[in-house]
């Protein structure tokens, strides 16, 4: 295959309370900076990174002392980061996501039970929390559909899935959820870019499942449901997942076995067909794949490094891995 072009991501470490900038070009995977948290006073739990919709600017949750929303303005040369503000916050944030509309962000909290919208401010910080709204237990991802006519956020622990209006004010006052068999453990999920359907990974019975998404009904169809790899382990801890730029490939991680698993999605059905499982850093909480979808970066929780790796036909080819902060749990293509 050909060389992939260079690019540069953004690493969360909440075990260092940093977000690391890395390069990747000519097969060579290389720190540029790290940076902490301002006025951070202990590090703690992962870090959620978002990119606002232009680009701009990076938003990061601390969760360690204090809690709070971080505003970094991004170098549109050199990707380097600037801070901009601090937001502080009372709940422990797993996800953030933002959309155009409203000029919003949003998060979830996995270990408070819930959702939260803010409004941002036209130099891109956190100006306001709009709404809250209460989950099952442990409310893991929030995503709005590629209209934005709707946001989806999981209840881990309730075995949950909700779909909510972007345009109801106050947000989440529009509300529908779809119950999953007892012990998924919803965690993340990817629409393709049609929005007509998505896939969904379960964090505790290592799931995939289809459904196919109607935005306007907000209706979830379930089509299939296959299972990721956990070699030797003996229970599931799923992780991340990712679709390619062409939508021809899926990749998902699975924490106890330090394994992704990749299938083939059928363009016309959108189903998946097993292709392999690949040994990638240890512990991948997190992991992106670039925009030509050529190339995927895994961030090891536990071997405190970030791998790249060249994607070909749905394996992955290692190619260079670096050190980087504390507890990397988090990888946001820049």
């Amino acid at each position: 295959m050909s060389s992939p072009h260079a690019l540069f991501a953004y690493i969360g470490c909440g075990g260092a309370g940093r977000v690391c900038l890395v390069h990747y070009a000519e097969e060579h995977l290389e720190l540029i900076e790290s940076v902490m948290l301002p006025g951070l006073e202990k590090a703690g739990g992962s870090m959620p990174l978002c990119l606002s919709p232009d680009r701009r600017y990076l938003y990061a949750a601390g969760r360690g002392t204090p809690m709070g929303i971080f505003t970094f303005a991004i170098d549109a040369d050199s990707h380097r980061l600037s801070p901009v503000s601090s937001f502080p916050i009372e709940e422990s944030v797993a996800y953030l996501a933002c959309t155009t509309r409203e000029a919003r962000l949003y998060s979830a909290s996995y270990h408070h039970h819930l959702v939260a919208a803010y409004a941002t401010s036209p130099e891109g910080g956190v100006a306001s929390e709009q709404a809250r709204q209460a989950t099952e237990p442990n409310a893991h991802c929030i995503l709005p559909d590629p209209d934005e006519r709707n946001l989806l956020f999981t209840s881990l622990g309730g075995d949950r899935v909700y779909c909510a209006s972007i345009e109801a004010q106050p947000p989440f006052s529009d509300t529908s959820d779809v119950t999953l068999p007892e012990g998924t453990g919803p965690r993340h999920l990817i629409f393709n870019k049609k929005g007509t359907q998505l896939y969904l990974l379960g964090e505790l019975d290592g799931s995939i499942t289809l459904f196919d998404y109607d935005s306007s009904s907000r209706r979830l169809t379930e089509r299939q449901r296959v299972v990721i790899d956990k070699g030797a382990a003996e229970t599931f801890w799923a992780a991340d997942i990712h679709l390619d730029a062409e939508e021809r490939y899926l990749y998902a991680s699975e924490r106890s076995s330090s394994l992704v698993t990749s299938f083939e999605v059928d363009s016309d059905s959108g189903q998946l067909a097993r292709v392999d499982a690949f040994e990638v850093e240890t512990q991948p909480r997190g992991f992106a794949l670039d925009a030509t979808g050529q190339i995927m970066l895994v961030a090891g929780q536990q071997s405190h490094h970030v791998a790249a790796y060249h994607l070909n036909e749905g394996r992955l080819e290692f190619r260079d891995r670096v050190e980087v902060a504390e507890s990397p749990d988090w990888v946001e293509m820049a």
